[in-house]
């Protein structure tokens, strides 16, 4: 009984601590939204909520995102017309937004809705961490240790604080798979058909998550072995892995033309690439888990070698989905952290398992000077796994509370341009309010030339290195870009720059007198 409690305490502190450290900083830029996807995921299932039209109309991502989004704003209605803040479904305010990475939530509290719900899933992600660990290894002692290093995971909890899908995926994959283990242990009907259920949750929750089914498939075969064909109960399986799908994104069928165009369009923008997070995806991918792991992921890897050769069966089962899906994503032009994502908890889970098993083996022997000696190593290597993920993840929570470049220029321009000013800004500038001035956002500002800006009346332009500066970064691949940046600076001047938070917002005064020459027309080249 000293052995639960002391269990259950610990898987208890570790989960409390996991939702401390994802609330942390959540309202870090209300009432304004820096990330540049929230808004529209915002507007999306606030849509469906308030229309009663489930169809979301975009497919880029599946839908079951959006419906528990929309299912949220239940509870949140009824208790602001309770207390007599809304009438209608239609009193709900939408983000407005000027630009990429531009917007004013005119109700902050539903930004935080979203974000809740978010860190909601990142929590359970760790409790499944526990379960999954335990179940897989059969001792709780992993769970309870891979379960810490999903807690204080730096992408797992920077990635909970976001109203995206990430966190979904992540847990429903971890969901199938804990079924999956069980298919393989037991075999049992209920099984199968949680496995296949959260594996269509998955590729519902993002369409890459349906890799996970790997995982029921592999438990399948290594379970019923040559009669893995003739069991029924893998075509149960599969049949509720695209019936979960479908419940769960039913617009897929009946709204084919539309899901089709969706998920094409994604599917080229991971391969044709994206401004800033495009290739040497498997050495980005590499770097990343250094800067955020440290030795954690080296370890994994020791972690899979040695469980190969010491549980085979149960190793296969726990690493091919990271496998297969490091492979796919590897492959794409497009790389960033959130697609790493999913990954985390499997590996983690292996650096547990291997360093259980070790201490085991150190704490198993007999001389007690060796014995001491030796319990060190699998002591030193615990606490390597998890220095770098919690230094960087409270450098994370501390970052979000520093002073913003965005929130200081916007501070500035409301104080010192003058009212009704024109001004142009582009993605991830500050917000500069409409209603006392006549502003136009861009995506990028390089879209026009400095003619049209001045042909078009505008005063002041608002430059963001967040986005510009992904074109000096790589500049070998984006040299048309970085010149026509250049030129822009060149022909306006600079009237202040701020460089809180580590990137530059610049405000530049539009020059008047004579259009200077267009360099793009046939009688300037």
């Amino acid at each position: 009984m000293a052995r639960v409690s002391r269990e259950s305490l610990a898987i208890g502190v570790i989960v409390i601590s996991a939702l401390l450290v994802r609330i942390w900083g959540v309202d870090y830029d209300l009432p304004y939204i820096y990330h540049p996807d929230e808004p529209s995921y915002i507007v999306i299932s606030q849509n469906i909520f308030k229309t009663g039209d489930l169809n979301p109309h975009f497919f880029n991502y599946p839908s079951l995102f959006f419906y528990v989004n929309a299912l949220a704003y239940i509870p949140y209605f009824l208790i602001e017309t309770l207390m007599g803040s809304l009438q209608a479904r239609g009193d709900i305010l939408p983000p407005t937004s000027l630009a990429m990475g531009v917007t004013h939530a005119q109700t902050p509290a539903t930004v935080l809705l979203g974000r809740l719900v978010t860190i909601c899933f990142g929590t359970g992600t760790v409790v499944l961490t526990y379960f999954a660990g335990k179940q897989i290894s059969g001792r709780a002692a992993v769970g309870v240790l891979a379960s810490l290093m999903v807690a204080v995971s730096p992408t797992n909890v920077w990635h909970s604080r976001v109203m995206k899908p990430d966190s979904f995926v992540t847990f429903f994959s971890l969901a199938s798979f804990l079924a999956s283990t069980l298919v393989y242990q037991q075999g049992k009907t209920r099984h199968y058909v949680v496995a296949g259920l959260c594996a269509g949750l998955t590729a519902s929750s993002k369409y890459n998550g349906g890799l996970i089914t790997f995982s029921l498939i592999i438990a399948h075969f290594l379970r019923c072995g040559r009669t893995s064909f003739k069991e029924p109960k893998l075509y149960l399986a599969l049949f509720l892995c695209v019936a979960g799908f479908i419940a769960t994104t039913p617009y897929a069928v009946l709204d084919s033309s539309e899901f089709l165009a969706g998920l094409r369009s994604e599917a080229r923008h991971y391969a044709t690439g994206h401004a800033g997070m495009e290739g040497d995806s498997l050495a980005w991918y590499l770097d990343y888990m250094w800067d955020t792991g440290g030795g954690l992921y080296l370890l994994a890897l020791a972690g899979l070698v040695y469980g190969f050769r010491r549980r085979p069966k149960e190793t296969g089962l726990l690493a091919c989905f990271p496998l297969v899906y490091f492979a796919l994503v590897s492959g794409f032009l497009v790389r960033n952290d959130r697609t790493f994502l999913p990954m985390i908890a499997f590996l983690c889970v292996a650096v547990a398992w291997c360093l259980v098993d070790v201490f085991g083996k150190c704490n198993a022997l007999k001389a007690v000077s060796l014995r001491r000696l030796m319990l060190a190593v699998p002591a030193v290597l615990t606490i390597a796994a998890l220095a770098t993920p919690m230094s960087r993840t409270i450098a994370d929570g501390r970052g979000l509370a520093a002073v913003d470049s965005r929130e200081t220029a916007r501070i500035w321009i409301d104080g010192n341009l003058p009212r009704g000013s024109r001004i142009a800004i582009e993605s991830y500038s500050p917000f500069v309010d409409p209603s006392r001035y006549s502003v136009m956002g861009f995506r990028r500002m390089i879209d026009n030339d400095a003619n049209w800006y001045r042909r078009e009346g505008f005063e002041y332009l608002v430059f963001s290195e967040l986005l510009y500066g992904r074109f000096y970064e790589k500049s070998e691949r984006y040299r048309s870009a970085a010149e026509r940046y250049e030129r822009l600076f060149s022909e306006f001047s600079l009237v202040t720059v701020f460089t809180e938070g580590g990137h530059d917002i610049r405000v530049y005064r539009v020059k008047r007198g004579r259009l200077s020459p267009d360099p793009s027309s046939p009688r300037t080249r």
